[in-house]
């Protein structure tokens, strides 16, 4: 009896034992796409980690519009730092880094451009499925010495 228990046990168990397998530290690289958060509208985004709970980041966005011999265009590029709060596939987060934004636009008589940085920090929620699946969801805080925004963020993406 005590046998029939250990292997019931057994096959209930194991695979709830994979639900826990640590997919950052098998699988250290993401792409991701972000709507919303720390570029606004969206970011392509590229991380790597460095440690189970770590994982460095950098991004890109890029938006244009034109017509009728006017045109205006944006680019971000942003970098920062990822800290996971445990070791599991599902773990809150902590992100912190710097963006860099310049713009310009071809409207009309005249030529303008323009350019700044701020910083983004936020707590957020990551899941890693050990398929490759990623999920996040995010509140950025936007600053600099001249603003603060507060701007939710929703990631997916692919590990690999």
């Amino acid at each position: 009896m005590k046998r029939v228990t250990v292997i019931i046990l057994a096959v209930l168990l194991l695979p709830a034992v994979s639900l826990l397998a640590q997919s950052r530290a098998v699988k250290l690289n993401d792409f991701t796409l972000e709507l919303g958060g720390k570029c606004l509208l969206y970011s392509l985004s590229y991380q790597r980690m460095i440690g189970e709970t770590a994982g460095l980041e950098a991004g890109i966005s890029y938006l244009g519009a034109g017509g009728g011999g006017d045109a205006a265009s944006a680019l971000c590029i942003s970098g920062g730092l990822r800290l996971y709060l445990t070791k599991k596939d599902a773990a809150p987060c902590f992100s912190a880094g710097i963006a860099y934004v310049t713009s310009g636009t071809g409207a009309g008589l005249f030529e303008e451009s323009d350019s700044f940085v701020y910083f983004y920090a936020g707590p957020g929620f990551e899941y890693r499925a050990s398929g490759g699946f990623l999920f996040r969801g995010s509140v950025n805080l936007l600053f600099n010495g001249d603003f603060f925004f507060v701007w939710p963020g929703l990631t997916l993406g692919v590990t690999f």
